[in-house]
């Protein structure tokens, strides 16, 4: 159902209204786009729906992935970015492309206010189900040079987004800890009154933090396709999910991906998510900085310091250790910072 102002209702099934539409899209396509088969990804938050579909033009017959409704950010990134060729294309010593090929999309539908998106269908699979040295470097690689093209075709960083109430969140973590029987209270108690004495001065020198980058925001292994080589093609990664794109420091992303892994260090495959990053964004000519540690250490504990907070009863208890972990670290490190 669509509303009188032309977006999608709270609470519509994405599904039934992109079938809906689907003669709207395939008519908007020219007859290029075949019959959609519409399902619900894995990796999809919020109200949108996918589908697989094949896209003739001239010479080219592809299989595509459709997406509606998709987010203006989401959107105005993929497009951005997904001006070229086809990732089956890409041949040995050639540079592979971070993000799909876009073959067409929109920002309406029969006369609604609905974005749309039909781009190249990957053949491979999410980097986390694939895990790897290889998988996880390939990851890394592709975050860099999706960096690299989103800093040369969008210009000046500007604003970052708002900044999470770090001290709501510090406090939501020491209300867990004293209302739940978590495992290394009194040392997550401890750790905590340390955090809360540096708490604004490390939040101001975060604040500081030169806006160096276009973060691609939710850089974790389900965001991430991984095509294996095979002959005459390499080993390559492609970014998927563009909706939380943002300006930021690059050590954002990198923290991101490794917090995901505290208590399971053993996945990364010896792969150190930061100083890998930073080794790329150098060898790729991409600003690198003398603060870039420091910042990377206050990031991890803020994220560390505030993960009771979104401890669930019976969650992955390893994980809560291993951020225990590095908090009680960088409370030492950075009480002289």
């Amino acid at each position: 159902m669509i509303s009188s102002g032309g977006h999608a209702e709270t609470g519509d099934d994405p599904a039934a209204l992109a079938r809906a539409l689907e003669p709207v899209i395939r008519d908007t396509c020219d007859g290029r786009l075949s019959e959609i088969e519409w399902f619900r990804a894995t990796w999809q938050r919020g109200g949108a729906a996918t589908g697989y579909a094949r896209w003739h033009d001239g010479s080219v017959d592809v299989p595509v992935i459709v997406k509606i409704p998709v987010g203006s950010n989401e959107l105005s990134w993929t497009v951005r970015l997904g001006n070229h060729g086809l990732d089956r294309d890409v041949v040995e010593g050639q540079v592979p492309h971070p993000t799909p090929r876009v073959l067409t999309s929109g920002e309406e539908l029969g006369g609604h206010d609905l974005a749309w998106l039909v781009i190249e269908r990957l053949e491979g699979k999410p980097v986390s189900g694939d895990l790897s040295e290889r998988s996880l470097t390939g990851l890394l690689r592709a975050a860099v040079e999706f960096q690299a093209r989103a800093e040369r075709g969008k210009g000046a960083f500007g604003a970052p987004p708002p900044t999470p109430d770090w001290e709501k969140a510090l406090d939501d973590s020491r209300q867990w800890v004293r209302d739940n029987h978590i495992e290394n209270a009194s040392r997550w108690k401890s750790a905590l009154q340390g955090v809360q004495k540096l708490l604004p001065r490390l939040v101001a020198r975060w604040e500081a933090r030169e806006m160096n980058a276009w973060c691609h925001g939710d850089l974790h292994p389900g965001n991430v396709m991984h095509m294996p080589a095979e002959e005459g093609h390499p080993d390559r990664c492609v970014l998927i999910d563009l909706a939380l794109t943002h300006a930021g420091h690059w050590v954002e992303d990198a923290v991101y991906l490794e917090h995901l892994f505290w208590g399971h260090e053993d996945k990364l495959f010896g792969v150190k998510p930061v100083k890998q990053m930073r080794k790329l964004r150098k060898d790729r000519g991409l600003r690198v900085g003398e603060e870039d540690s420091v910042l990377a250490d206050i990031k991890r504990l803020l994220v560390a310091s505030t993960t009771p907070s979104f401890l669930t009863v019976g969650g992955d208890s390893l994980h809560a250790h291993g951020a225990l972990v590095v908090a009680e670290d960088l409370v030492k490190r950075l009480s002289g910072v």
